[in-house]
């Protein structure tokens, strides 16, 4: 039985996809015409080689109740012609042998017998009849005739059977009234029957397959019940969403009811069966939208299934909804901005009214457009300021101001972006650290730390002979970046040269001139480097021994050292010209260095860097505690542990051992040579404590300090 309604099921969801215009369904329900939609698809279906027509049973223990459809409009149309459907009824016997109990002809009523048969009050009735028998809009005799007129007429079959099925499941009387349905009340509680249904139509035309399905008269069974509602709240509206997937298994359409005063009562929002066409975002659920009439006020709903049989399902579980403000507030106007000095901007605005649940303003700040803003305070400003001053404005950015104003529920509308214009009169910082040399053809080369200022245009240096004299421009333009390349005259009296740099920004402000770099213009030969021959590296020192330089003018040696990620090398001692070995200490444990040796001669020059040494010191454990004492505290109740470090800058890991347990990392403490523990009860205890350095590295654990509490 649940295979066949499986079977029926899924033939019944085919045929309704399949349709060129799904469920104008306006004389249904106020909701479904709210929802009405058309799912166009690719017009040019073949005929079929055979029609389909699926079945259904429902044993009632009294009767059974057998429901089938057909998979084509043509078919529904040529059954209504032709005389309906031929029902065959088999009783399988204990012995599985099989009877055949009779075979009936289930025609559509006439026009007179739906007359008959039904109440005037049953509005449904009569559009049942005019999906029977009802005429679609002939082509006239003289119209031409065209592929899309032809589609029209499919297009007006197809709609009128899937009306026809969906009242069809809502009602058993109209589905026995369109032939779609028969109620066997000769039968026996317990006994087997299979319903074989065939189309009566003309084979030739119309061969179709005969529908079968087998019943336990053993019912009537539980209700079905129905799925997962969930519920999704929006500004005076709710929303009840639920799986299609699992729904269409088992439902045709679906009733909703709501409750006012907490779930003790419901009333049904929809009076006809509500359906809706799986086309765009309804394609995996099902969604139904009620309007309420106050937002933040409980509702409670709860949806019913119907079934092919006409049958209600169990109610869904109640699920409570408010709806929720998601109007946002008026926006702003009239955004402006006014740089008052240095990094201070005035924004101001207007608004034309104040809603009584507006909260508040937030100003934020971006570098462009697009964004991102972000907000310049923690906290929203009063809804009746109009003004408000940025103190970390930057002047050589560009900077572009937004005013959000936020209602209580905490939606919110933006103004439009407003720039700033700065008044820059400040140039760049001046530049620092400059270093150079002239080498012995008269090639000058000076560098220095690059600025950091986001609008900086460039650098022009200048020199001068004497640093009394006045300094002239030595770039025809601006450097882009902190080198500069020069050649000057070895031929003169003067040895040095001096220079010095200043930064511009792009509103052409200038720096102050840097500190005068002098460079002494060198004899023609360099010395020859000295050369590294051996070295041992220890956690916070690496001693260096190397062979000296073999020129003869060599006046002194510098040491020159550099860390793994730093581009430039720092002098670290100037040494005797005789020396061969050197120890660099006060280094950090577990770090990179290179060294290289430069020989300077009685001239100055200096000689290219040795061969670089790479090497890496050694990695260095923290000293443990070794003074840890405990002591009960005043109260008798809590334990206090004291020891003593010589850094501050550790975290203190504090072990604890319960009785019957080992150590175990209990709690911490940073920069704190004491704990107190006020989480003990009688027993012995020990304790110990373990170093944590900044960089991850651990102590081994202290000294181990007991205590018994009696």
């Amino acid at each position: 039985m649940g295979h066949d309604r499986q079977v029926f099921t899924a033939q019944m969801i085919t045929t309704m996809r399949t349709l060129f215009i799904l469920l104008l369904l306006t004389t249904l329900s106020p909701a479904i015409a709210q929802r009405r939609a058309a799912a166009v698809l690719p017009n040019k279906q073949p005929r079929p080689t055979r029609y389909h027509v699926g079945a259904l049973t429902r044993s009632y223990g009294d009767s059974v109740m057998v429901r089938w459809a057909p998979a084509d409009a043509l078919l529904f149309k040529a059954a209504v012609r032709s005389g309906g459907y031929a029902l065959t009824r088999r009783t399988v016997n204990a012995d599985r042998s099989i009877t055949t109990d009779f075979r009936v002809a289930v025609k559509p009523w006439t026009v007179e017998e739906w007359k008959q048969r039904v109440s005037p009050r049953d509005t449904l009735a009569g559009v049942c009849v005019q999906l029977l028998y009802g005429k679609n809009e002939p082509l006239a005799s003289t119209e031409a005739v065209s592929l899309d007129k032809l589609m029209q007429q499919k297009n007006q079959n197809d709609l009128r059977m899937a009306i026809a099925l969906v009242l069809a499941d809502a009602n058993p009387v109209h589905a026995r009234g369109m032939g779609l349905g028969f109620i066997d009340k000769n039968v026996k509680r317990g006994a087997r029957y299979v319903y074989s249904v065939t189309a009566l139509t003309d084979t030739t035309l119309y061969p179709s397959d005969t529908a079968a399905a087998m019943v336990v008269n053993d019912g009537p069974g539980e209700r079905p019940a129905m799925v997962t509602v969930r519920a999704e709240a929006g500004d005076r509206t709710v929303s009840l969403v639920w799986s299609r997937a699992l729904a269409d298994a088992q439902f045709t359409a679906y009733y909703v009811e709501r409750s006012t005063d907490g779930g003790k009562t419901f009333r049904r929002i929809n009076q006809r069966p509500w359906i809706q066409p799986p086309t765009g975002k309804f394609a995996q659920v099902y969604s139904f939208s009620d309007s309420v009439a106050q937002n933040y006020r409980s509702y409670q709903y709860r949806v019913l299934g119907l079934t092919p049989f006409g049958e209600l399902s169990t109610p869904s579980a109640t699920v409570s909804i408010r709806g929720i403000d998601r109007t946002p507030p008026e926006a702003v106007t009239d955004v402006r901005t006014t740089h008052l000095k240095a990094s201070q901007v005035r924004i101001t605005w207007q608004r034309s009214k104040t809603e009584g649940d507006l909260a508040g303003y937030f100003v934020a700040k971006a570098n462009s457009t697009e964004g991102p803003f972000l907000p310049l305070t923690s906290r929203l400003l009063p809804g009746n300021q109009r003004e408000f001053v940025d103190t970390t404005a930057l002047p050589y950015l560009p900077t572009y101001y937004m005013v959000v104003a936020v209602d209580t529920a905490r939606n919110a509308s933006r103004s439009l972006p407003a720039y700033c214009f700065f008044n820059d009169t400040k140039g760049p910082a001046k530049p620092k650290n400059l270093q150079g040399y002239i080498d012995s053809t008269g090639f000058v080369r000076i560098v220095w730390d690059r600025n950091t200022e986001p609008d900086l245009l460039g650098y022009s240096v200048i020199a001068a002979n004497d640093p009394s004299h006045v300094f002239t421009a030595e770039t025809p333009g601006f450097l882009a970046i902190p080198v500069f390349n020069d050649t000057t005259t070895l031929r003169t009296l003067t040895r040095k040269k001096y220079y010095r740099v200043i930064a511009y920004d792009k509103n052409l402000n200038p720096s102050e001139p840097s500190d005068v770099l002098a460079l002494t213009r060198p004899d023609k030969l360099r010395p020859v480097a000295p050369v590294i021959s051996t070295y041992t590296a220890g956690d916070t020192t690496v001693t260096l021994a190397w062979s000296r330089s073999s020129s003869d003018d060599v006046a002194r040696q510098i040491v020159l050292r550099r860390e793994s990620a730093v581009s430039r090398w720092t002098e670290v001692k100037t040494i005797d010209k005789t020396q061969t070995s050197f120890t660099d200490s006060g280094l950090k444990p577990n770090t990179a260095y290179s060294y290289a040796l430069v020989a300077v001669d009685s001239a100055g020059l200096r000689s290219e860097a040795s061969f670089p040494l790479h090497t890496k010191t050694l990695r260095l454990s923290p000293r443990p505690v070794s003074d840890l004492t405990v002591r009960f505290g005043a109260d008798q109740k809590t334990v206090s542990l004291v020891w003593s470090y010589p850094r501050q800058d550790v975290r203190f890991v504090v072990y604890r051992a319960m009785p019957q347990s080992g150590l175990r990392s209990y709690d911490s403490v940073n920069r704190k040579t004491t704990f107190d523990d006020n989480r003990v009860s009688a027993g012995q205890y020990e304790y110990a404590v373990r170093v944590i350095y900044p960089d991850g590295t651990e102590s081994n654990l202290s000294n181990l300090a007991r205590v018994t509490i009696r």
